[in-house]
């Protein structure tokens, strides 16, 4: 693995550990430092393909409306389902509520106790003892109310893994336990249909920073594409042998379908995007050599993508979704101010469009 992966990643899973329940996509835009603009400019420029194949659905298609019985229903069948999937979990934490507007509708359940005997052993031998930083593994849990799915889970995050502790479970073994994760959620028919779709990413944290974790991604594709955002991260403890984070951001099949309808054959190539790019740039900075350099961040840049942002996908009136290119690169004055800073740059793969680009005064989205 590239050092810029594995500083990406890491500062991923740092961020997860830190701040417990808050969650960050490695694939947003912002996900690497971007130098400071002083002045803004907005331009945005419309989708040309979309007038030909302008999508009939919508998210709403898929999320109806419910009464307020049908909803209070669905709470309760998410209770079961949370008992299900986590058997240590204490039914009367359980206090859901329903929550509109979140990408779609999700019912959410806060303060969830979901502490186990193993738990609180591990915990005391980390803390060698210390009963007043010993505490209970306090969970946020989501579950989307259509099917039925957990679609998140995040407990307490536990102090660093002393090095004498065994680590019961290999990384091999953490990405089938994952898997099995998924299926037991998901169901078995559900990743038997997919599976030939799904690419799986795999990192052992615990090997670079001694954190007993492992991070298990399973991204979406349609006809070898990747799906931008569309996937599932699991953190994995490789000590107590448990799922303790798990983010499914896959987005209803049906609606993807419907909405991924463009050729996943680019008519501008990645050379091409590039010269786009530089164009632009030279365009906005004529008498200035920016010395651009490009940047393999993360698996999925300077290589094609669906561009499924959430709330392009679930507009009331959504185009499809664009086949791009994803390009990081960085300038001179960047990498002088620190080597680590750079910028993505979205290209359209079929009509050439720059469709996101933050750098300096330039503002396209």
């Amino acid at each position: 693995m590239s050092f810029p992966i594995f500083v990406l990643i890491i500062c991923l899973i740092f961020t997860v550990l830190v701040s417990g329940c808050t969650y960050n996509n490695p694939n947003q835009q912002d996900s690497t430092p971007v130098a400071q603009t002083e002045s803004v400019t907005t331009e945005t420029t419309p989708n040309v393909q979309s007038e030909i194949t302008q999508p009939k659905v919508s998210w709403k298609n898929f999320y109806i409306d419910h009464t307020a019985q049908e909803k209070s229903e669905l709470i309760e069948q998410a209770k079961n389902e949370i008992l299900r999937i986590f058997p240590n979990v204490d039914e009367s934490t359980l206090d859901g509520y329903w929550k509109d507007h979140e990408g779609y509708p999700k019912i959410v359940f806060n303060n969830v106790d979901d502490t186990s005997e193993e738990y609180m052993e591990t915990q005391k031998i980390r803390w060698k003892g210390l009963e007043q930083n010993i505490r209970d593994n306090i969970a946020t849990i989501k579950v989307d109310p259509e099917s039925g799915d957990i679609v998140f889970y995040c407990g307490e995050a536990m102090p660093s893994p002393l090095e004498e502790e065994t680590r019961t479970v290999s990384l091999e073994g953490a990405e089938n336990k994952a898997v099995e994760f998924v299926k037991n959620v998901k169901g078995d028919g559900f990743y038997e249909e997919k599976e030939n779709d799904f690419y799986i990413y795999k990192l052992n944290s615990d090997s670079n920073m001694g954190d007993g974790l492992a991070l298990i991604v399973l991204f979406n594709t349609y006809e070898g594409v990747q799906y931008l955002n569309d996937q599932i991260h699991i953190r994995y403890d490789l000590i107590l042998d448990v799922v303790s984070t798990y983010y499914d951001e896959l987005k209803n099949p049906e609606l993807m379908k419907s909405l991924t309808t463009l050729s996943p054959v680019p008519d501008i190539s990645e050379e091409e995007a590039k010269e786009i790019l530089e164009a632009k740039l030279k365009e906005s900075y004529p008498n200035e050599d920016l010395d651009i350099q490009y940047t393999v961040w993360n698996g999925h840049e300077n290589s094609l993508n669906w561009y499924d942002e959430e709330e392009l996908v679930y507009a009331d009136q959504p185009e499809p979704i664009r086949l791009i290119w994803y390009i990081t690169f960085s300038d001179a004055k960047m990498r002088a101010k620190d080597s680590r800073l750079a910028t993505p740059a979205i290209i359209d793969a079929h009509t050439g469009e720059i469709v996101s680009l933050n750098f300096r005064d330039i503002k396209i989205s």
